[in-house]
Parts: C-alpha cells; structure tokens; sequence
C-alpha cells in the first residue's frame, strides 16, 4: 500500500510541474506576441517607406545635386526651397523612427532591409557632408543619430548579401567612403 508521505510528495511535483508549465506556456506566448508586435510595427512603418509617394520623395533627394554646403544652403534649405525641405525631413524621419526602434529591437532588420530599408545606405551617403555640417552650425551632435545608425546596419546587411556592393556610379556614391568596408 502506499503511506500517506508518498501521496503528498507524487501530489506536491504535480503540482510544481504544472506552475513550471503554466509559466513556460506563458513564456513562449509572450515571445510570441512580441514577435508578432515587432512584425506589426514594422509592417505599418515599411507601408510607408514603400509607398509611392515616398518613393518619389526619395529619388528627387536622390537626385539632387550641390558642390558644398553652401551651394546646398542655397538650393534646399528650408528658408528658401520650403518643398525639398518637407521631403527631407519626411524621409528622414521615417530612417531615423526606423533607427531607434531597429536599435532597441522593435522592428526585424531583414524585413525592413528587403523592403525598402536598403534606401537609407544611398541617402545617408548622399547627405552625410550635409547633416554633419547641420550638426555643427544649427542642431547639435544628436541630430539624426538613429538614421545614421540605421543606415550603417542596413550597410552590414548588404554586405552580407553581397560583398562586392561598393558604390553607385549612377549617383556617384562611393559607400565604403561613408561607411567603411567592414
């Protein structure tokens, strides 16, 4: 027969070993979720960086031409060429939303590289000169941090898709200049 101590033992593990897989099941629900919100919050902010309008945003920035920074002044900053201004800053700040949350682990570096991600490599090299300067006459060391981020991982994902990536000779950007060859 079986004593009263082996009951309690065989009933205390049962009960321990169903806590330990409630708490599991709620684990991996959890990771679950999170995966599913990354996938979401990426989907929404990819909806915009691929649509049509900020597509053609992106090649008029693209296409933009200057010799220096005050040529560029001259051309497209905001007090006299208000249009290319709203361009910029719209497209930038989609790279630099797209920054901060690649960097705390909210959106998934390959899904925003294979959809449109890849576009902040050419822009970030076009407009470093220009927001480097930006940072030292107007707003300060901080200013488009996370795009410059974003555009430096996009950068380590296409050299690992493709290693002999180096520059755009239709643009005339030379990427391992901007970035490095790493």
């Amino acid at each position: 027969m079986v004593d009263q101590l082996t009951i309690q033992t065989i009933g205390v593990v049962v009960a321990a070993t169903s806590v330990v897989l409630y708490i599991a099941n709620l684990l991996l629900a959890s990771q679950k979720e999170e995966r599913n919100k990354k996938i979401a919050v990426s989907m929404n902010l990819l909806q915009t960086l691929c649509d049509e309008n900020t597509a053609r945003s992106i090649g008029e920035l693209l296409n933009s031409s200057w010799t220096d920074f005050q040529d560029f002044l001259s051309k497209y900053d905001s007090s006299v060429n208000p249009d290319h201004f709203a361009k910029r800053s719209s497209v930038f700040g989609i790279y630099e939303t797209l920054g901060y949350l690649l960097k705390h682990g909210l959106v998934d570096k390959e899904l925003v590289y294979i959809n449109g991600g890849m576009s902040s490599i050419f822009m970030w090299s076009k407009y470093k000169s220009v927001m480097e300067m930006y940072r030292k006459i107007a707003y300060g060391s901080d200013m488009m941090t996370y795009f410059e981020y974003f555009a430096s991982e996009m950068w380590r994902v296409k050299r690992e898709h493709d290693h002999s990536f180096v520059r755009d000779q239709t643009l005339g950007l030379d990427f391992e200049k901007t970035f490095g060859s790493k």
